[in-house]
Formats: structure tokens, sequence, C-alpha cells
């Protein structure tokens, strides 16, 4: 679990740089935000009329194999993410990338009204010096 963090960063890492590079879609491409934007990771643009949408990326190492996969650990970090996506602010943007072709997808807070909702749960990040001395066991 220590990792973990720095192992979603890297996954995100890796499918931001997909969707801004080299993710081609005939009515859909994506943008950086600015510095002083606020949650949400991405502008999502439709080509043909110009406008711009917040997007969340949650990106994902696995494979996308049914429709289930897409909510499958879809965990907001924050509280202005959540409150975004519930409001239809902004869209989330998962990424698959186990597999090539990336598989890109898009969701909407339609999926609250049909019966999902969004649940907290308390996450707790060990932070601060660490004596690594008697603190763990190399098993392999």
């Amino acid at each position: 679990m220590l990792g973990e963090y720095a192992v979603t960063r890297k996954i995100e890492d890796i499918a931001r740089l997909y969707l801004l590079n080299e993710f081609s879609h005939d009515t859909y491409s994506f943008e950086n935000k600015q510095p002083e934007d606020r949650g949400f990771d991405l502008w999502l643009v439709d080509k043909e009329s110009g406008t711009k949408r917040k997007a969340e990326l949650k990106a994902h190492n696995g494979t996308y194999q049914r429709r289930s996969n897409l909510f499958e650990r879809l965990i907001f970090n924050a509280e202005i993410e959540r409150e975004l996506f519930e409001r239809g602010d902004t869209v989330i943007v998962r990424v698959f990338i186990g597999t090539q072709p990336y598989r890109v997808f898009i969701i909407t807070n339609a999926i609250l009204s049909s019966g999902a909702a969004l649940e907290a749960e308390a996450r707790y990040v060990l932070r601060g010096q660490i004596n690594y001395d008697k603190s763990f066991i190399e098993l392999a």
C-alpha cells in the first residue's frame, strides 16, 4: 500500500501524455489545464463546437473487458473532485492502459441518477519522519 500513490500517479501520467499527444478521435481532443485551474485534470474539447468541459482523469493499468470495469477502483481523492462530478461540472475520463491501443471512456454523472452513489471512506497515509529500524522484515 505504501507505494500505491506513486504507482497510481505514474499510471495517470502515462494516460495524460497519451491523451495530450497521441489520442485521436473525430469529435474529441484533450488539452492541459492552466496552473490556476482547480478540481480537475484536463480539458475535454469538442472539436466541432469548440466547447470545453472539465475532465477528471482516472487511469487504470488493467484491461477493459466489461462495463463494470469502468467503475472498479474509481476513487475521488479530493472533496472538490467529488463536488464537481456530482454537479455535472466535470466528466471522468477513464483510461485503461493494460493493452494497446489504450481504451478511453467518458463517464458522466448520469450514473448517479441510476442508483449509484459516492460513499465516503477514510484514507490513512503514512507521513513524517520514519525510523526504519525494526519496522519491517524482508521475506524474499
